[in-house]
């Protein structure tokens, strides 16, 4: 089973593909570390890879039998919705949705939480600029997605997420 998980910044995107590959034994993609790489030189900590190399890295997961992925839902990898079997849209609360971008930039700035970008305030700020261009369509993530609507399932609430996990060992046995 290919699965695809997309949403805004802060609605769980790793965390849940973390626990789905855990859960399932399959690989794990997250389509932000394809797209950048650490880069303690550079005062965002981390450098953008080659766009050849973005696209190798990219089809090497997309041949793959099984996968999950996750991304904010850029257009360069609308490819991985087309092939998902199943696309999961995280639509949390907004609220729940700042107070996670909020907390994870505190760990990671007491260096409690790694991350491959430098928890600076530019960096907050920017995440709290991508949760309202979610929000108000302008990314176009949800779009992208409901291309798709007989593979969209869309996660309003921290329960429908949990079952969603629990029925991962259902599809486990496909």
């Amino acid at each position: 089973m290919r699965i695809y998980i997309t949403g805004s910044v802060g609605s769980g995107k790793s965390t849940l593909a973390r626990q789905a590959s855990a859960r399932t034994g399959w690989p794990f993609y997250s389509l932000d570390e394809m797209v950048y790489q650490e880069d303690p030189t550079d005062s965002w900590g981390n450098r953008k890879r080659p766009e050849a190399e973005i696209a190798c890295r990219f089809s090497e997961a997309l041949a793959q039998k099984n996968y999950i992925m996750e991304d904010a839902g850029r257009a360069q990898f609308e490819e991985g919705m087309a092939r998902a079997d199943q696309i999961i849209l995280l639509d949390l609360p907004v609220a729940l949705r700042k107070y996670r971008i909020l907390s994870r930039w505190i760990k990671q700035r007491l260096g409690l939480e790694r991350c491959i970008y430098r928890p600076h305030l530019k960096m907050l700020r920017a995440m709290l600029r991508w949760l309202r261009e979610y929000d108000t369509g302008r990314n176009g993530t949800r779009a992208r997605a409901m291309r798709y609507p007989e593979k969209v399932r869309v996660l309003r609430s921290r329960k429908a997420v949990q079952e969603w996990i629990s029925s991962l060992e259902t599809a486990k046995k496909l």
